[in-house]
């Protein structure tokens, strides 16, 4: 019961220190500054509202498709890494346009539940006061990558409690009890973030082997022993978690491939030991590994405490320096990252950092130092202050929390050591201690929060569940035509890189680490935009690729800064979402092969485009080959700092289009300047407008850059043919189905009575689709021209009267076996244990 009101009171400590810094500085939900910064807002906040949508059977999305999201892409990838913590659920108990609230809820309960279990896991690694444990969990709690990293990164924070949790676990395994348990955690922790719980694990297991290798109790055999019962106990967790493990990590492997960014995990000495001080700035490039004053006292303690055997006192501060080195070195940092160094911060793992420094806080402090150990303590302190001094990692407000907060901490040790001290007055220094924590915790997190609302425009917040969002999900809501007709979000961001998901549109933008390569690919090569080199989606503004995705309208502002948002109809009315083809999907109409014009011709199976060559009008320069293979095999180079311009002919009255995706510079033609955003491989633009081409037929461009090595492909402009485009579409219509159902990951087709060709879904081709035709049997489909195609033939080879596709994620039937294992082993050891419990000592 003790244990319990000490964590608890960890638990409300940590929550409302949180909540009082975040007050102070007046961050949502306490004040106007939003907490939307980066992915929290552009990824984490729109799958929690697709969390609300399943949760309460709104759109036609299902746990395992998505088609609010470039065109149809796959979903329970996306569940499990970024939705599966428990507490996203609490989503669902909210508005859907108040789901940032329980967006913040994730971060501050798994902030409370980080500090109850390592208030309880502290009291199994050396006995003492739980009211001092939950003092030093509550650093733990809001430590510098909790309160700076991992809350604005919600399902990371499940993490923050999985490394006590996991730690509980193998201090079972060194009792030899409660195995079914401990193996029930590990799966809980690997469910709910599979990505923060492996470095939870490895931290776990640090903790663990340095516990037998300190125990004088256990002999080699009794050590061998409990690794046993850990590694299996691990390995059946794995088990039950691993539709979590194969699923997201096929989505990875499966998902479009980041260009290397070059991210060094080196770090400054002095800037690294600046941030173990309280509330330091959280820009400066180093770990955010602080965990409050009374902590980093004890573990500075730790050295001069005589009452600890030197072995011990060796030992942890070793794995505190080691594992701080680890985080520094790139091979080191491979294995912490899964040997992936990610693109963001470099340093995901540093709250396991924290976590031993808090048990090796608690080590010093259960074992009562005594007062040349806390002065030995104060004067590194002190000295830690003196060498980071002129880092710049540290304000006043720092200083003044390591100063008065040091000196208090020191005092109140040095009197709860004191021998004789009387009932009342040891009440009286544990209620300034713990004002003193609370306090100090709370003007730490108002510091981090004031200094971080001073970073630039991108990484700076902006609201996310918003009136933009409110009104576009009404827009949509009121002219909703799936599946006959798609409604987007169009190109514009207006909130989010998700969008479609905050409106609950059927778009194509999408920004996600697990976007399918072929998705990207075939998106691209359509003629849509992208970013951070195809892991964000951005929807086409160009008529044909609308007409080609079946986007029968796309919302549009209403006006400046008016907050509203209405519908808009497409130029021309759209292909169904299914439609009939006679060839292969390689015919390009015409158009030079390789082009977006090509692939936008084999897709409508009809020429709608005049290509022309573009020359050059200037001296100088000859034809290279293309940066990536877009937009033709050749490209003009265009030098920096000067003015390329070239000439073009088409018919009269045609409209003229622009693919440059990798350039990055101004292009003018027809009397109007437009900028194009391109880097090769990061940024790709998509189809631009140009113009209506004039009566007699020529027209220029010229483009201007102030980078080198930039390119215009040789067949960069596409003039369309209105007419011809909406002759096409028309068409295209005649072969749609009579009638067509998608909802979630299963879709249906009805053709009229020996229907032959090709059925084509405006959806990418991805692993997981296997469909059936006149219910035959079920076989992978194949792919036209970058979308799902079904030849339409019976077994007797006649035509077709019904298509049948069903989406299973990759990954998740041999996951679900490896569940069933994993029950099967539980089952199996419960089994054993009840007969053995059930059979007498000398029978057995």
């Amino acid at each position: 019961m003790r244990s319990i009101k000490a964590a608890s009171l960890s638990a409300v400590l940590s929550m409302a220190a949180y909540c009082a810094g975040l007050a102070m500085y007046g961050t949502y939900p306490f004040g106007s500054h939003s907490r939307a910064m980066n992915d929290l807002r552009n990824q984490y906040v729109p799958f929690h509202v697709a969390l609300w949508d399943l949760l309460h059977g709104v759109g036609h999305n299902s746990l395992f498709f998505n088609w609010n999201s470039s065109y149809g892409v796959g979903f329970l990838g996306e569940y499990f890494t970024y939705l599966a913590s428990p507490f996203s659920l609490l989503v669902g108990l909210f508005p859907r346009q108040q789901a940032d609230f329980p967006v913040f809820l994730v971060s501050l309960l798994s902030m409370g539940l980080a500090a109850a279990m390592m208030t309880i896991f502290l009291g199994r690694l050396a006995p003492g006061s739980g009211w001092l444990r939950a003092l030093l969990s509550v650093g733990y709690a809001l430590c510098g990558w909790s309160v700076i990293d991992g809350s604005v990164v919600p399902m990371w924070m499940f993490g923050l409690a999985a490394l006590p949790m996991l730690c509980i676990a193998a201090d079972w395994c060194l009792q030899g009890r409660r195995w079914v348990a401990g193996a029930l955690v590990v799966g809980l922790c690997w469910y709910a973030n599979f990505y923060s719980a492996a470095m939870a694990t490895l931290g776990a297991a640090l903790v663990l082997i340095l516990r037998l290798a300190l125990d004088p109790d256990l002999d080699l055999r009794g050590r061998l022993r409990v690794l046993w019962r850990a590694a299996s106990m691990v390995v059946v967790g794995l088990l039950l978690a691993a539709p979590a493990i194969l699923v997201s990590g096929l989505a990875s492997k499966d998902a479009q491939p980041s260009e290397s960014y070059v991210i060094s995990v080196g770090v400054g000495p002095l800037d690294y030991l600046a941030k173990f001080l309280p509330g330091v700035n959280p820009v400066v490039n180093a770990p955010n590994v602080f965990v409050g004053v009374l902590v980093l006292l004890l573990v500075l303690v730790l050295p001069f405490q005589r009452r600890l055997p030197v072995r011990v006192r060796v030992a942890w501060l070793a794995l505190i320096v080691l594992t701080a080195l680890s985080f520094t070195i790139h091979a080191t940092a491979l294995v912490w990252q899964g040997f992936a160094i990610p693109h963001g911060v470099p340093w995901r793992e540093t709250f396991v950092l924290s976590g031993f420094m808090v048990m090796a806080a608690w080590l010093a402090l259960a074992n009562r130092p005594d007062r040349r150990a806390l002065l030995g303590g104060g004067g590194l302190l002190a000295l830690l202050a003196l060498v980071t001094v002129g880092t710049g990692t540290a304000n006043w407000l720092s200083w003044t929390l390591l100063g008065v907060g040091g000196v208090l901490a020191l005092g109140a040790l040095v009197l709860l050591g004191r021998e004789g001290l009387s009932p009342s007055r040891r009440r009286l220094v544990c209620g300034l201690m713990t004002a003193g924590v609370f306090v100090g915790a709370t003007l730490g997190i108002y510091n981090v929060t004031n200094l971080q609302g001073d970073r630039p425009a991108y990484t700076g917040p902006r609201t996310t569940m918003n009136s933009v969002t409110a009104s576009g999900y009404e827009a949509i809501k009121a002219a909703n035509a799936w599946p006959n007709q798609r409604f987007d979000v169009g190109s514009e961001v207006f909130v989010t890189d998700n969008d479609p998901i905050l409106m609950d549109a059927d778009g194509g933008s999408f920004y996600s680490s697990y976007i399918p390569a072929p998705t990207a690919t075939a998106l691209q090569q359509l003629g849509l935009p992208w970013a951070m080199a195809g892991r964000h989606i951005i929807a086409p503004a160009d008529p044909v690729s609308q007409a080609l995705l079946s986007v029968g309208r796309t919302l549009t502002p209403t006006g400046a800064g008016s907050g509203q948002v209405t519908a808009k109809p497409a130029p021309v009315a759209p292909v169904p979402l299914v439609t009939v083809h006679s060839g292969d999907g390689t015919d390009t109409h015409g158009a030079p092969a390789g082009t977006v014009w090509a692939n936008q011709q084999a897709l409508l199976g009809a020429s709608v485009y005049q290509v022309p060559t573009l020359h050059r009008t200037d001296a100088g320069g000859a034809l290279v080959p293309s940066a990536g293979g877009v937009g033709g095999d050749q490209a003009w180079p265009v030098a920096a700092q000067s003015t390329t311009s070239f000439g073009f002919e088409c018919r009269a009255g045609s409209a003229a289009f622009l693919y440059a995706p990798y350039f990055g510079g101004t292009v003018t033609s027809f009397g109007k300047a437009r900028t194009l955003n391109g880097a090769y491989p990061v940024l790709s633009s998509g189809v631009r407008f140009l113009g209506d081409v004039p009566a007699d037929g020529r027209a220029t461009v010229e483009v201007t850059t102030t980078r080198g090595g930039q390119q215009i492909p040789q067949y960069a402009v596409g003039c369309l043919s209105l007419p011809a485009l909406k002759a096409a579409t028309a068409a295209s219509a005649q072969t749609a189905p009579t009638v067509v159902h998608a909802q979630g990951a299963h879709l249906d087709a009805s053709f009229p009575a020996g229907t032959t060709g090709t059925a084509v879904v405006a959806t990418t081709d991805v692993k997981g689709w296997t469909c059936s035709v006149n219910g035959g049997a079920a076989k992978t489909p194949s792919s036209y021209a970058g979308m799902l195609a079904v030849p339409l033939a019976a077994a007797s080879g006649g035509g077709a009267e019904h298509l049948s596709c069903d989406y299973t994620p990759p990954g998740l039937a041999p996951g679900l076996a490896g569940t069933g294992a994993g029950t099967l082993a539980l089952a199996a050891v419960l089994v054993v244990a009840w007969r053995r419990r059930r059979t007498p000592a000398d029978a057995r």
